[in-house]
């Protein structure tokens, strides 16, 4: 993922470089050629990827996240809302090499603390809405009924006398 400016410059630069030098093994036929050349394919779509994600980032207004990209939540607000590594890391009177550090890592090691702190300030320039989803419940009333069917006349027969109760 790329985190700055500066990586994104590096990558842009990168897969220039390497355009460049897929046109050069581009008319060979040697096997080392091939291989090393859609090595250098493979790293440029990579790349292109990533520039695509840090400049959707950066143009977010709104965000979506799942459990699956959760660890780079921090990262992507931080980018969303405009800030660089070293204005966020000023906002919480931190190194921004402490900031650089916690990204390489996706926030694995920052405090709960931390992590709240960074977000408080994230939030000034972000909404930021977190919506908890309870796990869906598998009922086995369905395969119980199936299995027998009288279970589910006795188990109707109590709902009733207990609602009835209820009410009167």
């Amino acid at each position: 993922m790329i985190l700055n400016r500066k990586q994104l410059s590096i990558a842009q630069k990168e897969i220039e470089i390497l355009i460049e030098k897929v046109k050069t093994l581009s008319a060979s036929n040697e096997i080392l050629d091939i291989m090393q050349a859609h090595a250098w394919k493979c790293r440029i779509e990579d790349l292109t990827e990533e520039i695509e994600e840090f400049q959707l980032l950066e143009n977010a207004s709104e965000l979506e996240f799942s459990k699956e990209n959760l660890l780079k939540t921090v990262i992507s607000l931080r980018i969303a809302s405009g800030m660089t590594q070293k204005q966020l890391a000023e906002a919480i009177m931190i190194q921004e090499q402490q900031i650089q550090r916690y990204e390489q890592d996706d926030y694995r090691m920052a405090s709960f603390e931390r992590i709240v702190q960074i977000l408080r300030v994230l939030s000034r320039d972000i909404q930021l809405k977190i919506e908890l989803k309870k796990a869906k419940k598998v009922s086995l009333f369905p395969y119980i009924y199936e299995q027998y069917p009288d279970i589910k006349q006795k188990s109707e027969t109590i709902w009733e006398k207990e609602s009835l109760m209820a009410c009167g």
